[in-house]
Formats: structure tokens, C-alpha cells, sequence
């Protein structure tokens, strides 16, 4: 008896191992298996990336910190990266670390979707060329974020030897994948190839696309165009890519004055609520995030740590609406604030908030940013842009006349304008970084500066997380 029991207990713990074995030697990049075009669709439907890159808010001129309301947690978890070290915490809730997996994680879904919609089963040719289309957009939105956060900002000059990122465009069949870095000029013109490929494959598929803004339209497929041209400093086609937004959209911008209206006739956390609402405003691609707000963790808090600076503050004058999105937190003698543009105040971590990827605001800026730039741009064409945007954001404002200004004048207050308007939405770093600007961060209101940020400063370039180096051995790091 006793022998018969080895005997089975033996061939159990063949079979359970053998089992495991025939498990172990599946790819996990081949347990997704999807065969019909609606599964490519329905994957895509989580193909878009939480914005892990709203972190930098904290790297730039837009931000200081406050001791005094700041969590001990958050100290520890943010405050190297406010300092501009290389070293941080990891596993925390957002970060460099976030960004990179987060990004290559979308990238994998769109690849699976690119790899195999065209010859999917049960689709109609249009239906195939949407998803494609939106797959594509996607692919080439994820790579453009990854190199702008870890690559230096595209230099024509010095684009070809500038380390950019790994250039992901198949579904891997090995469990790990070997990344090399690609230069920035090779990952913008992958980005390029795949974006304008993204855009013919959305019009042949148009009448299928989806009327979700949670997913990319022919207006937020463009209106991602003009930011890539805008940071290349293609200014002529930025302009292009922005006129295609606005023959689809016109020249909309947020009705601001209606939005504050909510305030007083609701309550403020309603209004941050219905701040990013598609439907009414001028969000053209949007996130939506349920009881997960990780991505606002430095910037979005009562007791976040980091908040709006003084001279930013300053800019905000007593006609400017946009004053109002300032709520103070903490104490009058504390006299700090946050952006009131997402549902997480007073701290709601079970709050549902959405962010936007895409807004017509932006393309009004872009536009006018890149016509007053290029050489044949005049004052009159950005002043269609300029007065349009302005208009909603000033109680009493008069608009600017073609004669009263030059095309520097017009300019700064563009750049004075997308400062403002973008606070806290994630744009600014990559300005610092386009722009050249110089930043010095301080420990406390008035105390000395404790770290600094050149205006050429290697740092700008996030330097590879560590997470990757050790999965990624002999990965090429930023110089320092």
C-alpha cells in the first residue's frame, strides 16, 4: 500500500511539473490572441496611456515646495526629482518609472493591433482602417512622449547623434526584449511615418471611427501633429495640421466664464468635475480615470507637497478668469494654492477625474506660436487665434489690433498666455526643455535656491529608470 501511495504522489508531481513546464515555455507576448476586428477594436479601447508624464509639473519654473504641507510620504518620493537627482524611490505612484513602463505598455497593445486588424476576420475594409489608423496614432503618440521625456529636445543640429529611445514597432515573440536606443531624429521620423500612415488609414476608415473622445479623431489626430511640428520648429506645418483642427472643430476655445458659473451655482468639486466634460468643452482626446488619481500625486492634493509658484501666481491679474481655478489650501499664514482643474479637492482619492491629451486651446497657441515664428507668418493671421482664446479668458477685454503690435510683442504674450492657460497639465516641462529655459528650485518661500536646471542642462533629458537598467543590461544612459 504504502508503495502504491509513492507511486501516485511520484506521478502527480511529474504531471503538475510537466504541466508547468509546457506553461512556462508559452511567450507571455502570445497569450493575446484576439482573431476578430472587434477584439482589435475592444483592445484599444484600454490602448491609451494614463498621463504618467503630468509628473514634470514639478520640474519646472511652475512649481515650489512647501514643507509645511507636505506629507512625509511625499517628501521621500518626490522631492529627488524636484532636486533633479537620478535617483528615486521606485514603486511609487508616479514618476519616470510610470512613464516608461506605461508608454512601452500601450505601445505593445498597438503593435498587437497593427500586427494583425487588416487581416482580422468579420470586419468590413472601412472598420479594419479605423482601428489601424487609431493603433498607429497611438504608437506614435506613446514614442513621442517617451522621447520627449527621455531625450533631449529635438535639435535639427544635433537630432542624428542625440539619444533618443527604443524603437518598438513588433509584438516580440521572446519573453524579454533587448531594447537598443535610436537616435531623436530616428524616433521622430518613425513617429512621423506612423502618425501620417495613422491619418490616411482614419480617413479610408472615417465612417467606423469612433465618436468616443476617449479615443483619437481626425481632430485630435492633427491636433497631435501640430505639437510634433511646433517641437521640431516646422512652423509652416504646425500651421497646416492646426487648420485641419479648425476646419473641424472652428476656432473653439474653453467658455470659460460659463465654467466658473458652476461654482457658485453647484460647488467647486462639481465644477472640477465638469471642467474636463467632452462634450461641452474643447477636449478633443481625453483620459478618464476611476479611483486611480496616482497620476496627480505631486501636484493635485491639499497636502501634495508642490504648488503653483509665487511669480506664477503674480501673472494671474484680477481680469484674467482663469485667477479663479487658483483655491488656496492650508492656512492664510500658509497662503499656497492648487489648480482646481480635476475632481481631487478638498483629497478625494475615490474621486472620478479625466484629463485631456488634446485640447483646441492648445491648437489656437500652437497655431499662433508657429505663425508669428516662420519667417512668411503675420501678426494679422495669429490674431485671429490670439483674440479668440483671449476673449474667453479676460472679464472686460478689448481686442488687439494688428497695428498696435509687432510680431515679438505678440509673441510673449502667446508664450505668457500658454504658461498660464496650461498650468497643471503637463505641457510646461516639454517648453522648458524646447525653450531653454533656466530653473531654480528653492526648499521653502524664501529660502536659497537648492538646485538648478541650465538652460542647455543635461538633465533635461530624464535619465533611463533604474527598473530598466536592470532588465535592460548595457542600455545606453543619459550623459551627465
Amino acid at each position: 500500500m504504502k508503495t502504491r501511495y509513492k507511486i501516485l504522489a511520484l506521478s502527480l508531481v511529474v504531471l503538475v511539473f510537466s504541466g508547468c513546464k509546457k506553461f512556462l515555455d508559452k511567450s507571455y507576448d502570445n497569450r493575446i490572441s484576439p482573431t476578430l476586428t472587434e477584439h482589435f477594436a475592444q483592445l484599444m479601447t484600454d490602448g491609451y496611456p494614463l498621463r504618467h508624464e503630468l509628473f514634470t509639473d514639478i520640474l519646472t519654473d511652475d512649481y515650489q515646495y512647501y514643507a509645511t504641507l507636505a506629507q512625509a510620504s511625499i517628501n521621500d518620493r518626490f522631492l529627488p526629482m524636484y532636486l533633479y537627482k537620478d535617483e528615486y524611490p521606485q514603486n511609487i505612484p508616479t514618476g519616470p518609472e510610470n512613464a516608461y513602463a506605461e508608454f512601452y505598455s500601450k505601445i505593445y497593445r498597438a503593435n498587437l493591433v497593427i500586427e494583425g486588424v487588416l487581416k482580422s476576420e468579420r470586419g468590413s475594409d472601412s472598420y479594419k482602417a479605423a482601428v489601424m489608423g487609431e493603433a498607429l496614432m497611438v504608437r506614435a503618440y506613446c514614442h513621442f512622449l517617451l522621447v520627449n521625456l527621455f531625450g533631449q529636445h529635438y535639435d535639427k543640429a544635433t537630432a542624428a547623434t542625440d539619444l533618443g529611445v527604443g524603437i518598438v514597432t513588433t509584438v516580440s515573440k521572446e519573453n524579454q526584449v533587448l531594447v537598443k536606443r535610436s537616435t531623436v531624429q530616428q524616433v521622430y521620423e518613425q513617429i512621423e511615418k506612423d502618425a501620417i500612415s495613422g491619418l490616411d488609414y482614419m480617413k479610408k476608415g472615417e465612417a467606423d471611427l469612433s465618436k468616443n473622445p476617449y479615443h483619437f479623431s481626425l481632430a485630435s489626430a492633427n491636433a497631435f501633429m501640430t505639437r510634433v511640428k511646433l517641437y521640431k520648429g516646422e512652423w509652416e506645418e504646425a500651421v497646416k495640421y492646426a487648420d485641419e483642427v479648425i476646419k473641424i472643430k472652428g476656432r473653439t476655445t474653453r467658455n470659460l466664464a460659463a465654467d466658473l458659473a458652476l461654482i457658485s451655482q453647484f460647488s467647486r468639486e462639481y465644477y472640477a468635475t465638469m471642467y474636463m466634460d467632452p462634450p461641452s468643452h474643447p477636449n478633443i482626446l481625453l483620459s478618464s480615470y476611476s479611483t486611480n488619481l496616482s497620476v496627480l500625486t505631486p501636484t493635485g492634493y491639499t497636502l501634495c507637497g508642490f504648488f503653483p509658484t509665487d511669480q506664477l501666481r503674480g501673472t494671474f491679474t484680477n481680469t484674467d478668469r482663469r485667477r479663479t481655478l487658483l483655491i488656496a489650501v492650508g492656512t492664510v499664514i500658509d497662503n499656497q494654492v492648487v489648480a482646481t482643474k480635476y475632481n481631487t479637492q478638498p483629497n478625494n482619492p475615490n474621486s472620478f477625474v479625466r484629463t485631456a491629451h488634446f485640447t483646441t486651446d492648445e491648437v489656437l497657441l500652437n497655431r499662433a506660436e508657429a505663425v508669428l515664428r516662420s519667417t512668411a507668418g503675420t501678426v494679422e493671421d495669429a490674431l485671429a487665434d490670439v483674440n479668440v482664446f483671449r476673449a474667453a479668458r479676460y472679464t472686460t477685454y478689448t481686442p488687439i489690433a494688428a497695428a498696435d503690435v509687432t510680431k515679438e510683442q505678440l509673441l510673449a504674450i502667446v508664450m505668457d498666455e500658454r504658461r498660464k492657460e496650461f498650468l497643471n497639465e503637463g505641457l510646461r516641462w516639454f517648453d522648458v526643455k524646447r525653450l531653454k529655459i533656466k530653473v531654480e528650485h528653492v526648499l521653502g518661500r524664501g529660502l536659497p535656491v537648492a538646485a538648478t536646471l541650465e538652460a542647455t542642462d543635461l538633465k533635461k533629458a530624464l535619465q533611463i529608470p533604474l527598473t530598466e537598467q536592470l532588465g535592460n543590461p548595457g542600455i545606453q544612459l543619459n550623459p551627465r
